[in-house]
């Protein structure tokens, strides 16, 4: 019997969801486990704001840079919410600034994932409006 989309997307949904629950020291390290197993080579990863980042080096530097200049202190997630083309997960954050640049805050933040052939294409960031004004 075949996996019908839907299901393929739930699997790496689910897969997804289980792994940002896990526990990590270095969170580039953590999701390049992620990358090789359900993620196309060029991927694309969008943020609130409108930028674009391409395939795993772009990606990978924006993770690295989140890392080196913020401590998350806890990350809730919610989900995955399913569809046949992908998927929502819902996080929850409570972050703060290593340079003190900004106020401690709780963010929550919607990432949908367009699934195509059984892996995942793009990655996209929704903030609440006027989120990414203080903060992004």
């Amino acid at each position: 019997m075949s996996t019908t989309q839907i299901e393929s997307v739930t699997q790496i949904a689910n897969e997804l969801v289980a792994h940002c629950k896990s526990p990590c020291e270095d969170m580039l390290e953590h999701d390049a486990k992620l990358w090789d197993k359900h993620f196309v080579e060029g991927w694309s990863s969008i943020e609130g704001d409108g930028k674009v980042y391409t395939g795993r080096e772009e990606v990978g530097a924006k993770y690295k840079k989140w890392q080196d200049e913020v401590t998350c202190h806890s990350c809730e997630v919610t989900g995955p919410f399913v569809g046949p083309s992908g998927f929502s997960v819902i996080f929850d954050l409570d972050m703060e600034p290593k340079d003190g640049s900004w106020p401690r805050m709780n963010m929550q933040e919607i990432a949908e994932y367009t699934v195509e052939n059984g892996k995942i294409v793009k990655e996209e960031f929704r903030y609440p409006a006027g989120a990414c004004e203080e903060s992004c």
